[in-house]
């Protein structure tokens, strides 16, 4: 009798002194199972975490990120508003849902998003270079390089910052500025397949045939099925 009084009285003590984890404790449990591409993992943990703090602001914001990797575009926006509203300067946020406008073509609103996001963070070349490809969608391309130079100059190895420079300055007539980030691009990375490609049609178009020829067979020989196929149209 004494025994099973015992147990029970260990069993009511052991009960008691069991400590939840905290919000914070289930958002960076979180924070894993998203690098980790577990996201089912990811989602109940933050489940866990709105079950003790409803308006947690950065477990919002990382759900929002998720929503948004998986193409959830509209969800996530909603999940940014919320904690735009909570927190007024919440990078990740703003520049979130900036690249979740751009993917509904809401261009205009993405803008607005990324120069935000500027203000609260003038070191992300990652800002710069989305605010550009959407200044970019809109036609604005003197605009769209200029941002692009910003993030060039805050990551002088930003690969695809220098192709795109490539590919606006080509249809604003800038060729030697064009050929110049293809090349730049080339020197970054040799596999880079469309900065081949891109070089080799403004070559073509400003009348250098043959070195536009010379660069596809490049491109061919780096496995492009396009460069093939070109070169059969133009240089035979």
């Amino acid at each position: 009798m004494r025994k099973t009084l015992l147990f029970l009285l260990f069993s009511l003590v052991v009960t008691f002194s069991f400590s939840q984890n905290s919000p914070t404790e289930y958002y960076i449990s979180a924070l894993v199972n998203d690098s980790l591409k577990d996201y089912p993992s990811a989602l109940h943990d933050l489940d866990n975490a709105f079950l003790l703090k409803p308006d947690y602001d950065s477990a919002l914001c990382l759900l929002g990120t998720i929503k948004f990797k998986q193409g959830e575009y509209k969800e996530a926006i909603k999940l940014f508003d919320r904690v735009v509203k909570l927190n007024q300067n919440y990078f990740d946020a703003f520049y979130g849902r900036g690249c979740a406008k751009a993917q509904l073509k809401d261009y205009s609103g993405a803008i607005k998003d990324f120069s935000k996001a500027v203000l609260l963070n003038a070191n992300n070349s990652k800002v710069y270079y989305n605010r550009a490809l959407a200044k970019g969608y809109l036609e604005d391309y003197p605009a769209a390089i200029l941002d692009l130079n910003k993030a060039i100059a805050l990551d002088e190895k930003y690969t695809t910052a220098y192709y795109s420079r490539a590919f606006w300055e080509d249809i604003s007539g800038k060729y030697n500025e064009a050929i110049a980030d293809y090349l730049k691009v080339i020197q970054l990375d040799a596999s880079y397949r469309e900065a081949y490609m891109g070089m080799a049609t403004a070559m073509y178009q400003h009348g250098d045939k043959a070195q536009a020829c010379e660069v596809l067979k490049t491109a061919a020989e780096k496995g492009s099925i396009m460069a093939e196929e070109l070169i059969n149209k133009l240089c035979n």
